[in-house]
């Protein structure tokens, strides 16, 4: 091992002291989390600790975290520092790095007492090196060379070992699989510390890994003849054991709890951080909703899950008091409505994929094998339960009265049936509209008003020039989608004017050559479900002057079209109870949260979010009808392929069987 010279100590910036001492770094007494109570949610749990710009953390058993970001000096120069957080999440000091870069990875000893890291250093020259800060007496020390690594993924410490998964993109000797994973080099080194010697292990692809905390060591990799797995390496023994296979690489970085349970988020999907047992991956509990493992990772240490939020930083909570102790809940969606999964508030479920047809004959059938439902009133099924299916009433789970009161009165009217009993609770409202900016408009000579019709919207459409037309992102696509859900959720004939006039106008923007690709500040109005637009360029940036208006509507007088996400409990479920607990948690959950767009005391700042919420106060949940209703010939006539005669013609007997069912 080599020590840094002691002349350097000086280059070490402290909050009010010139040297580190032995209590710099010390974990006071109060540093450990009490056991928080059951059922509190989620928003109560988290500590945060906040830092601009980290690019990797670590934390140890007694709740002291560690985080190295990069920042601006008074010269304007990058430097990297090492920040200490107490366990409620106050900064308590830093230390500078100002010879290192390439600062990624951290790892703290089982003791606490040296915090290990990766990096380049100007004084050593420009290949990697793994240092030991002691957290006692603060010194920093070189402890050996990683010529061979062009970077390094992950740091963790089994014992007085520290091992590194790092890239050396011209090592391998195999061919690296071509099964999903992009493997671009990795290999899995040790160090001891104790003897000062390195060794490679004989993982041919592995891809992370995370401390057992039972002094082993486990990996997900991937293994010939096992495909990807997890794997765990004993160091004692020097033996492998494979713990379960998975069918694809689904995660990238995980921690392991107490040897039983592994979390982890999805590489592709949102789903947030998620826990299973190691040895059965198929069934897992629902964490954390808002989290970003893939380049910071995920850590368990002292009880407590540490991980970067999405939108923020890092954050911990601790994991008993998120845990639910069920066996599991049944999941019964529709095709790609798994996605719309509201939080699982830390219960397990199994998530069942069926077609919209399987998915609708088997709640109406009554089938006992599942005990929660997930529907969209968007989807062509939604129309149909909500007439014809039987759900377990909703009236006594807690705090489901609190929940309406700050819904707007539609939504309760949605999940309300004319005896009064709630059958459905939703999760997530979105009104369809079309925002843009009372500057870009006027510059334009256009105008959207709340309440226009589809003639109206038409009219519009056709005075602008073929260069604006190119700016509307308001697809075809997407006004019919409006438009058909529109008129099928409130007349049951295409008789009469209100279709014809509507369906005319439609069909003359159908065809138009609109929407080609602008974005930015070249969008002159867009489409949007909701508030899904409201973070990114440009709204994000028209907050004084936005304006947003539902979609044109079949009369003036319509409300604003709003599709629903909706939870709905199976009567014949032998775990009913669970799920109506689960409901209970997820109405906490929901209630802490304030971004929901359908509460009607959220707060509106500007004038984007103001109308937005005046578009919502104004809405009104519509229940989709089967898609084989009126989908024959629909393009065709929109597009002037048929008249509108002969769609009428083939589409009203469908619809008076449908309805006289």
């Amino acid at each position: 091992m080599e020590e840094m010279r002691k002349g350097r100590k000086h280059k070490w910036k402290l909050f009010g002291a010139a040297v580190l001492s032995a209590v710099l770094f010390c974990a006071p007494a109060a540093c450990g989390k009490e056991q928080a109570e059951p059922n509190v949610p989620i928003q109560d749990l988290v500590v945060e600790y906040p830092l601009d710009n980290m690019s990797c953390f670590t934390a140890a058993k007694d709740g002291t975290v560690y985080q190295v970001n990069m920042e601006l000096t008074s010269e304007e120069e990058a430097e990297y520092k090492l920040h200490r957080f107490n366990a409620e999440g106050k900064a308590e000091e830093y230390i500078s790095l100002k010879d290192c870069s390439m600062v990624e990875a951290l790892a703290v000893s089982e003791d606490g007492g040296h915090v290990y890291f990766t990096a380049q250093n100007s004084e050593y020259g420009m290949d990697l090196y793994l240092f030991s800060y002691s957290t006692a007496d603060g010194s920093l020390t070189k402890l050996c060379d990683l010529t061979y690594f062009s970077s390094i993924k992950q740091l963790a410490v089994v014992g007085d070992v520290v091992y590194m998964l790092g890239i050396s993109p011209n090592w391998q000797a195999q061919e690296p699989p071509n099964s999903g994973y992009g493997f671009s080099g990795e290999r899995l080194v040790s160090y001891s510390v104790t003897a000062g010697e390195q060794a490679q292990l004989g993982f041919d692809f592995p891809i992370s890994m995370a401390a057992d905390g039972d002094g082993t060591l486990v990996v997900l990799g991937y293994r010939k003849g096992d495909g990807y797995c997890l794997m765990k390496y004993d160091p004692a023994k020097d033996s492998l054991q494979v713990l379960s296979r998975l069918a694809d690489c689904k995660f990238d970085r995980f921690a392991i709890c107490g040897g039983k349970d592994v979390v982890y988020d999805y590489r592709t999907n949102p789903r947030g951080l998620v826990l299973s047992d190691i040895h059965d991956l198929s069934v897992e509990a629902e964490l954390y909703p808002d989290t970003s493992t893939i380049h910071f990772g995920v850590l368990y240490a002292g009880g407590n899950i540490y991980c970067r939020q999405f939108s923020a930083g890092l954050i911990s909570f601790p994991l008993d008091a998120v845990q639910r102790d069920n066996k599991e809940l049944s999941f019964l969606t529709g095709e790609y409505n798994a996605l719309k999964a509201p939080y699982g508030c830390g219960y397990r479920m199994e998530k069942l994929e069926l077609s919209d047809d399987k998915f609708a004959l088997k709640v109406l059938a009554r089938d006992a094998d599942y005990d929660l439902c997930i529907v969209d009133t968007f989807d062509g099924s939604s129309g149909n339960l909500c007439k014809n299916g039987v759900f377990y009433p909703l009236n006594d789970v807690p705090g489901i009265e609190e929940y309406f009161g700050r819904c707007f009165p539609y939504v309760r009217e949605a999940a309300t049936r004319e005896d009064g009993t709630i059958w459905m609770l939703p999760i997530e409202v979105d009104i369809f509209s079309i925002a843009s900016s009372k500057g870009i408009l006027d510059e334009n000579g256009l105008s959207l008003d709340p309440d226009m019709t589809w003639a109206e919207y038409a009219k519009m459409f056709h005075g602008t020039t073929k260069e604006q037309r190119e700016k509307i992102s308001v697809s075809a696509g997407y006004c019919t989608n409006i438009f058909v859900r529109q008129y099928f959720s409130r007349y049951h004939t295409l008789e009469g004017e209100v279709f014809e006039e509507s369906a005319r106008a439609l069909s003359k923007i159908y065809s138009a050559d609109c929407d080609r690709g602008t974005y930015d500040g070249d969008v002159i109005m867009e489409g949007m479900k909701g508030v899904m637009w409201f973070n990114y360029e440009p709204w994000n940036t028209r907050k004084e002057d936005g304006v947003v208006v539902g979609m044109p509507k079949l009369k003036a007088s319509d409300k604003n079209s709003a599709s629903c996400v909706f939870l709905a409990v199976n009567p014949d479920s032998k775990r009913r109870d669970e799920a109506l607990a689960y409901l209970a948690d997820l109405i906490v959950y929901m209630m802490r949260c304030d971004d929901v767009p359908y509460f009607s005391d959220t707060k509106a700042e500007g004038a984007l979010e103001t109308a937005l919420h005046e578009v919502y106060a104004d809405g009104e949940i519509v229940f989709a009808v089967d898609y084989d209703i009126y989908e024959e010939g629909l393009d065709e006539m929109l597009a002037g392929k048929i008249s509108l005669e002969e769609y009428i013609k083939r589409t009203e007997p469908k619809l008076k069987m449908y309805w006289g069912e």
